[in-house]
């Protein structure tokens, strides 16, 4: 860094923060910063600021002139909401030629506004200035976008501080429409994230829904991208929600539907106002965070089966499949009644509606499926009512759910009956 280059940051946040460590104690003692939570009523909050000054290294000033006064090179890293409040008030500080670097995520126009408010007061020269990733770990070396007329100055100083700027060609909003529209794909994906795993989790298929996702895109490792883009949304999600609404903002100017801009900003701002530490936990741990914080909770984990459901070719009618096939088995025993079978055939569909069957049941029911009747908590004694509305008695029933013509199944009971070798387990079916 050279000596004499006088550096100021207005608002002192991560990147800020970020910046000044990359430079080392050198360049920190280089560097005054103002940021406006050093007026806030709050105490508590004042103490903080200071603290991060003096973590840092750096000069902290009360007030923005003090900040500014005889600086070369000007950071303005606010949050968007704030940008250009920011860039009206240090217009009229600004030392003569000094460059004044927005480097918030704001839209073309407000950069574009922002940079007439600095050349009008005709001191500083006003840089549109994108920070194109997260600052950590590059932290200074962060890759930067830089355009409008003053670019080539700004590409010089900050590479003098070994900073990792390039230009884009272009005016005043280049950089930042780069930085807006790519942020409709990053900043979308956190809150597709969200929406997705959320759901999955309160679902209990979370694990089968990014296992499939994986499946489709190889390689991208969708649990570990949803722990961090959870964590990113958890973390700074209040401030991205202001990012986003410029971002909507540009799209808008553009003159296109800014729908998924839009969304974002509502699951940005929803993670953010949950003001919840992401901590070091897997995507399930802050998933569930999140879910509690929203007054949900994630299904409960699944009962491994019991010893004595590994039996291969049927389902133990126990108390979890009583419950499952309730309603499915008062339907067939309303079979029962004459009236009843008669509504039944006349109209399959609309009477299996006066029971509150999944859909699940009701296809099975349809299809005649009995074994998957069965499965979803169905009793071969209730189900039975409805093979005999059908004309089926009970052996051919059996020989239907058995896969074999009634002749072979009344043979192997004849027989004795199914043999043991080979029946003992579901792992000999080769599904275990």
């Amino acid at each position: 860094m050279p000596d004499l280059l006088r550096i100021a940051f207005i608002g002192f946040g991560e990147a800020a923060s970020a910046f000044v460590s990359g430079w080392g104690a050198g360049g920190a003692a280089a560097v005054r910063a103002y940021d406006i939570k050093t007026d806030h009523p709050d105490e508590a909050v004042r103490a903080a600021k200071a603290a991060d000054y003096q973590r840092a290294g750096v000069t902290g000033c009360k007030t923005l002139a003090e900040a500014l006064d005889g600086a070369e090179l000007v950071f303005s890293l606010v949050t968007a909401d704030q940008a250009a409040k920011a860039a009206a008030a240090a217009a009229p500080l600004l030392a003569e030629g000094a460059l004044f670097l927005d480097g918030n995520s704001c839209a073309p126009g407000t950069k574009r506004r922002s940079a007439q408010a600095v050349e009008a007061a005709g001191r500083g020269r006003y840089v549109d200035l994108a920070v194109m990733a997260p600052v950590h770990p590059k932290r200074h070396r962060t890759p930067l976008l830089v355009s409008g007329e003053h670019a080539g100055p700004a590409v010089e100083r900050l590479r003098a501080l070994e900073m990792a700027p390039e230009t884009a060609e272009g005016p005043v909003g280049t950089a930042s429409s780069i930085k807006m529209i790519r942020s409709i794909m990053m900043k979308g994906m956190e809150a597709l994230f969200a929406e997705c795993v959320l759901a999955g989790r309160k679902a209990g298929v979370d694990e089968v829904v990014l296992d499939s996702l994986d499946v489709t895109f190889p390689g991208f490792d969708f649990k570990a991208k949803a722990a961090y883009m959870l964590e990113r949304s958890m973390t700074h999600g209040v401030r991205r929600a202001a990012e986003m609404r410029e971002v909507a903002l540009t799209v808008a100017e553009l003159g296109l539907p800014n729908d998924m801009a839009s969304a974002t900003v509502e699951w940005q701002q929803r993670m953010g106002d949950l003001k919840l530490d992401a901590g070091n936990g897997d995507y399930r741990a802050r998933a569930d965070m999140a879910l509690e914080a929203l007054g949900h909770q994630p299904a409960p984990a699944p009962v491994p089966a019991p010893e004595y459901a590994d039996i291969p070719g049927t389902f133990v009618f126990d108390a979890e499949q009583s419950r499952q096939g309730y309603h499915l088995n008062m339907f067939c025993m309303s079979l029962r009644h004459a009236a009843n079978r008669e509504a039944f055939k006349a109209d399959e569909e609309g009477y299996l509606n006066r029971f509150p069957m999944t859909e699940e049941q009701k296809r099975a029911v349809l299809a005649r499926d009995w074994n998957e009747m069965l499965r979803l908590g169905g009793n071969i004694y209730y189900t039975s009512k409805l093979a005999a509305t059908d004309g089926i008695n009970f052996q051919q029933l059996a020989a239907r759910m058995t896969g074999v013509s009634e002749d072979d199944y009344r043979a192997m009971m004849l027989g004795g009956g199914r043999p043991i070798a080979g029946n003992r387990s579901k792992k000999e079916w080769g599904n275990g």
